[in-house]
């Protein structure tokens, strides 16, 4: 019972969280398209803005719609360390940054891109097993889970790199090295849950990797 009503209570609370973003999404989408001749790259740039709003939409409606919880993982810390993870590399919009050249602008927005459209694809195939925080509901194998274990950390990471490329700076280096690190300590909290929970993710973590395509890391040690 405490463990379904947490999950209704971080059910709204990550609802409203997700829908203030879009919100502030669309407005950078109108803004973009009014004042598109003064914003280098805009076409690219639009591009990438469209799929992040895409991408919060999704989370919106896979947490209304996510599956109950089977399990969570115990204590504050694995909470704290989730909307660390989530919501740190926020803190940049409030602190001072730095200013990327052309060509840096332009790796930046396409790592950007390619990191939010692959965030959808991982989202369409976790579905209602998405979590925020450390939870257990379906475990998810096919699709690109059949290849690393944790996708959308690994194409999320492709947007982090790329918004911190963007804002290049010594601030954004040291907040960017603090969102990993809770990154992966919700990595080590998730694994964690999902071995108590389900008996074959022993099996299924021997045989995928974490985040590095096996064939990759075959073809990096040749």
């Amino acid at each position: 019972m405490i463990s379904r009503f947490e999950d209704l209570l971080g059910k709204v609370f990550l609802v409203l969280a997700f829908l203030f973003l879009a919100l502030k999404q669309l407005a950078s989408i109108v803004t973009i398209i009014r004042l598109r001749g003064s914003v280098d790259f805009w076409p690219l740039v639009l591009s990438t803005r469209l799929m992040g709003l895409l991408f919060l939409c999704l989370v919106v409606g896979l947490t209304v719609f996510r599956l109950p919880p089977r399990q969570n993982a115990d204590g504050i810390e694995p909470r704290l360390s989730a909307l660390a993870g989530t919501f740190g590399l926020m803190i940049l919009i409030v602190l001072p940054r730095g200013t990327a050249g052309p060509g840096m602008l332009i790796a930046s927005t396409v790592l950007m891109l390619i990191g939010a459209a692959l965030s959808i694809y991982c989202l369409f195939w976790l579905g209602r097993s998405f979590s925020v925080m450390a939870t257990a509901r379906k475990l998810v194998t096919s699709g690109p889970y059949a290849i690393v274990r944790h996708p959308l950390y690994a194409a999320e990471a492709l947007s982090a790199i790329g918004f911190m490329i963007a804002n290049w700076s010594l601030v954004t280096l040291l907040v960017g090295a603090t969102h990993f690190a809770f990154q992966f300590r919700r990595v080590f909290n998730e694994e964690r849950v999902l071995r108590r929970t389900f008996p074959e993710y022993a099996s299924y973590a021997s045989s995928v990797p974490m985040f590095i395509p096996a064939r990759l890391t075959f073809a990096t040690l040749r």
